[in-house]
């Protein structure tokens, strides 16, 4: 046997990482809306938030790329659960041939090369690195989108009469991004236990 993780486990790691990247996507639609809303608010400002108008269309486009990055992961989780159904139909194919094997050595003996094909359906064709790789891309993206929501920030502070209002779409961003951190954090946890 591999030390893949089980059938079971692997169904469960594969749901799990599913509702993680919904979240995610779901927190860069917010980012996204949240970058349209801010651009308008900084034409509306004028002149003086045009810097604030820029650093949020970089925050949509981030918010983008992070969708893209967790459709990416969509992908792999799919791979994933194909194949943790593959294993857990072989675990239990090779269980109910282990009960028929135990009743005689001869029965054993003809049931081997049924039970050596299940044995051989437990490895998982996903590359645990290409999970760690994507997450670190998403990582990055959004330290950068971090910096990018305490630039606006600064900015907002140049945005004149809109300045409070835009303060607080800064600080927004920078909240949306924070909690994608944290479930990119959760995703690397789970898919480490894809080793």
């Amino acid at each position: 046997m591999s030390n893949a993780p089980g059938g079971i486990s692997a169904l469960r790691q594969s749901v799990l990482i599913h509702e993680e990247v919904k979240t995610v996507v779901r927190n860069c639609f917010e980012i996204n809306l949240m970058g349209l809303n801010a651009i308008l608010l900084a034409k509306k400002a004028g002149e003086s938030a045009r810097g604030f108008g820029v650093i949020s269309n970089e925050l949509r486009l981030l918010s983008i790329e992070l969708q893209r990055a967790m459709r990416g992961l969509d992908e792999l989780t799919q791979q994933l659960l194909s194949s943790a159904t593959l294993r857990l139909q072989a675990e239990r194919r090779l269980a109910r041939l282990a009960d028929a094997a135990a009743y005689s050595d001869t029965l054993r003996q003809m049931l081997e090369p049924a039970m050596q094909y299940a044995r051989s359906r437990f490895s998982t064709d996903i590359d645990p690195k290409r999970f760690h790789d994507c997450l670190s891309d998403a990582n990055q993206s959004c330290t950068f989108g971090l910096v990018l929501a305490r630039t606006a920030r600064i900015e907002s502070a140049y945005s004149g009469t809109m300045r409070t209002v835009l303060a607080e779409l800064s600080e927004a961003f920078a909240s949306k991004i924070e909690a994608i951190l944290l479930r990119l954090d959760s995703l690397q946890r789970i898919t480490q236990k894809l080793n």
